[in-house]
């Protein structure tokens, strides 16, 4: 896990981006193609790769709690530390991905 300036918001922008990666694998999708997260969030499950009604709606949830944590981050931290933390928590997980983990995956951009 990475080390945060502002270790709360860090770990809780950490913790709902690296279970939505896990989802988008299981679901087969990549986040970060522009218009998906709004599909995703319109309930759109034709954006699978693979048919997991559950692990959507879980993503979908896990979308939706990543919006409401970064607009609380930005709320108490400003737009600047927040995307600090995003572009942090990004970078960590694409590493993992690079690596050859299969449990993580990762939107390129997190809308």
């Amino acid at each position: 896990m990475s080390e945060f300036k502002h270790t709360y918001w860090g770990r809780q922008i950490d913790g709902v981006a690296r279970e939505l990666s896990k989802l988008a694998l299981v679901c087969d999708i990549e986040l970060g193609k522009p218009g998906l997260a709004e599909r995703v969030l319109k309930n759109d499950e034709s954006v699978c790769g693979h048919r997991r009604p559950e692990a959507f709606r879980q993503l979908r949830q896990h979308l939706m709690a990543l919006f409401s944590v970064e607009a609380g981050a930005v709320e108490r931290l400003g737009p600047e530390d927040t995307k600090e933390i995003m572009d942090q928590v990004r970078s960590a997980i694409i590493s993992v991905r690079q690596a050859g983990s299969p449990t993580h995956s990762l939107p390129k951009e997190i809308p």
